[in-house]
């Protein structure tokens, strides 16, 4: 039996302030590899179609209903650091409310 994990309980909350301490917005980030975790871990061809995995690892995370898919920014870099006030700062200014950070390895 697999545990089941609330997307929302992934990542860390950011709140973002004006320069008075306003609140302007909370942002949910959220390493693409926590997602890995909670689902199912990264997907093996050997297991059997990526339809089952998908299906499989959603069954284990909640909450999946209340995200917004349009409000989600999926960030992937190759690059080793990321200047994170920069990406939240695009996701503000677009409408996004997540963000998810993946690393990618470099192809040669």
């Amino acid at each position: 039996m697999f545990k089941i994990t609330n997307v929302e309980s992934l990542g860390s909350d950011y709140t973002i302030t004006d320069q008075t301490g306003k609140v302007i917005k909370t942002i949910q980030v959220i390493p693409h590899t926590e997602i890995l975790e909670a689902a199912l871990g990264k997907f093996i061809e050997d297991s059997g179609s990526i339809s089952s995995y998908l299906e499989n690892s959603i069954a284990v995370l909640s909450g999946c209903d209340k995200v917004e898919q349009y409000k989600v920014l999926w960030y992937a870099t190759t690059k080793e650091e990321i200047i994170l006030s920069e990406i939240i700062e695009f996701a503000i200014q677009n409408g996004y409310n997540k963000i998810i950070l993946e690393h990618l390895e470099e192809l040669e």
